[in-house]
């Protein structure tokens, strides 16, 4: 038997596939008696429309939408926990990876909207949402996920990246480290400028002398990265005793980097890193990381999401910042 399709449905009303579509999808330029009547057929013909579309015939799913700019990132990682922390609350999730590009993003969010999802997590590819915030238009709430977005007019749940550097210092300091360098890629996020500001006024306050390696290349992504601030790193006249890198990934490089100058980690130099990515603790990395704390972060998104929802008036915006922690490994040692 074939499988019914709003051709079909369109077919017996005599209708235009645009209208039975638009009236399956809940669109205001249907009339409400034209709606009924297409929904009351595709009932009647035993209609199975996909979940996005069996979703549009009501106001709105039990879908939580969440796009990520790139799911090779710390944010890819955070797909499973929000699943698990949705499935709590009898809800699921739509999900949509930006590729770090703002015309996938908003095409994702177009797609968000038209799936009726009841609110939206959203970790942007840019500072700047107002597109996104245009395009929702009080639909459904919206969350942003990390320090990307810092407007206290939106809602965000991110990592407390002050706290979370300053443990890393702490850490590095405890161990007898006094010359650190800092090392981050091309990117300078809200989030890598924070833990700039911090590694600087750490320094500082102890009369060191901050050194900051910032990639200003495009070429070999985050392991041509690595390898060009290791060279300049090894060139410089400094010793270093220790590094520290903004996120995970890169310090995997630099450590790789290292090894195959001749330095040993941590013998020679010690590294740590900052996400508590899965890679962190790979056997061959064994990165001494700060570690944001993932499914803490999950559950508050989808309970901001979920209380949002739910209320009967324009909700406030809410943030939460969530502390890291220190996870030691055996990519440093004390001098």
């Amino acid at each position: 038997m074939k499988a019914l399709t709003i051709k079909t449905i369109a077919r017996e009303l005599g209708l235009s596939l645009s209208a039975v579509s638009k009236a399956l999808n809940n669109y205001p330029d249907i009339s409400e008696s034209t709606r009924q009547m297409v929904v009351k057929k595709a009932m009647e013909m035993g209609y199975s429309p996909n979940m996005i579309a069996r979703n549009l015939v009501k106001s709105t799913s039990n879908a939580i939408g969440v796009v990520v700019r790139d799911t090779s990132t710390i944010y890819g990682e955070m797909l499973k926990p929000i699943s698990q922390a949705a499935l709590k609350n009898n809800l699921t999730i739509v999900m949509g990876d930006s590729n770090r590009s703002t015309v996938i993003e908003m095409r994702h969010v177009r797609a968000m909207i038209d799936s009726r999802v009841m609110g939206l997590i959203i970790a942007p590819v840019d500072n700047d949402v107002s597109n996104i915030e245009l395009a929702v238009a009080g639909r459904f709430p919206v969350v942003y996920l990390g320090s990307h977005v810092s407007d206290n007019q939106k809602s965000f749940v991110t990592c407390d990246s002050e706290y979370g550097t300053k443990l890393a210092m702490d850490y590095l300091f405890g161990l007898g480290h006094r010359e650190i360098a800092f090392v981050g890629d091309k990117s300078r996020r809200v989030a890598t400028n924070i833990k700039l500001n911090v590694y600087r006024h750490e320094m500082n306050a102890r009369n060191l002398n901050p050194a900051v390696f910032f990639d200003t290349e495009d070429e070999g992504g985050l392991t041509g990265a690595a390898y060009r601030q290791v060279e300049r790193i090894l060139e410089d006249r400094r010793k270093y005793t220790a590094i520290f890198v903004v996120k995970d990934m890169l310090a995997a490089f630099v450590m790789q980097a290292l090894r195959e100058k001749g330095v040993s980690v941590p013998e020679d130099i010690s590294v740590i890193g900052y996400d508590g990515a899965d890679i962190s603790g790979y056997p061959m990395v064994n990165l001494t990381t700060i570690a944001q704390p993932k499914k803490e972060i999950a559950e508050k998104l989808v309970e901001m999401i979920t209380r949002q929802k739910e209320s009967s008036v324009k909700p406030q915006p809410e943030h939460y910042y969530a502390k890291p922690s220190l996870v030691v490994r055996k990519s440093c040692m004390g001098l």
